[in-house]
């Protein structure tokens, strides 16, 4: 697993969107803080480092249907499109994933972690690995969430 490497495929990836757009821009701010805080609380558990690197790689990952939710409506709605839900299939239907991640291993870690990351309540039934990656994602989401809530414009938040 490389993190590294996924990174630089998430570079080329955000070319096909206006980087200076407010809410594009806002979108990449978040998912690399996101990217920190999830190995902020990783380090924190006293995960192995192959652990904090996939935490890395599902918050690097997490909101990439935001970016096409922004490009095709012009505003960030889940009613919408449901941004958790069309970014498993952005990553999974047409196999991008491996793009960014080699190994199949993970693909179940990370298409529940990455669906689950916004849902009122994390899905039944899931396995303990799953289990915790959900839960990092959600937690370095939320508190992200207040960053931008205090720091973001509120028209890029909100577009019109």
């Amino acid at each position: 697993m490389d993190f590294e490497l996924a990174k630089k495929v998430f570079q080329e990836y955000l070319k096909r969107y206006n980087v200076k757009d407010g809410s594009i821009a806002l979108k990449i701010k978040h998912t690399y803080e996101v990217v920190k805080k999830s190995e902020y609380i990783a380090n924190g558990l006293r995960l192995d480092k192959e652990k904090i690197e996939l935490a890395k790689i599902i918050a690097l990952l997490h909101d990439i249907g935001r970016f096409e939710q922004i490009k095709e409506f012009g505003e960030f709605n889940d009613k919408k499109i449901e941004h958790a839900e069309f970014g498993v299939k952005v990553l999974f239907n047409n196999g991008l994933i491996r793009n960014f991640i080699n190994e199949d291993k993970y693909d179940s870690i990370i298409y529940k972690a990455i669906y689950n990351h916004n849902k009122y309540k994390i899905e039944k039934n899931l396995n303990e690995k799953e289990l915790l990656h959900c839960r990092i994602i959600r937690d370095a989401d939320k508190l992200d969430n207040f960053r931008v809530k205090e720091k973001d414009k509120i028209e890029d938040m909100f577009p019109i």
